[in-house]
């Protein structure tokens, strides 16, 4: 089995994310209630249930994510993806490279098919 890892700063940035808006519907009602909760001990306790909600679940995605990336696939572009996530360095610049080497490989694959269009 292949020795992946996830990098643990895009493990907190996903989770951080996860938080604010991909469970938005959760976040924003907990943050009202607990401004709220200044003047109101009933709303700051519905708010903090809320957020304490919110950070379950949004830890819940980010471990299901993560184990998702970890798992072996048989998609080819995937498996670059979690190659570049993996191998060492920084992973933000190792996405980058791939970006670039698909965008550049697109490109070509384009040109391609115009030049056989002409013909």
């Amino acid at each position: 089995m292949n020795n992946r890892k996830y990098p643990t700063s895009l493990f907190v940035i996903g989770f951080i994310t996860n938080i604010v808006f991909h469970f938005f519907w959760l976040f924003v009602p907990s943050i009202t209630l607990l401004i709220i909760g200044l003047f109101s001990k009933t709303c700051l306790n519905i708010g903090s249930a809320l957020l304490f909600l919110d950070i379950i679940l949004s830890l819940i995605e980010q471990i299901r994510i993560r184990q998702t990336c970890l798992k072996e696939s048989d998609n080819p572009d995937f498996k670059e993806l979690q190659d570049a996530l993996s191998k060492d360095g920084n992973w933000v610049e190792n996405i980058g490279e791939l970006v670039e080497r698909k965008r550049a490989d697109s490109q070509n694959e384009n040109r391609d098919d115009n030049e056989n269009e002409d013909k």
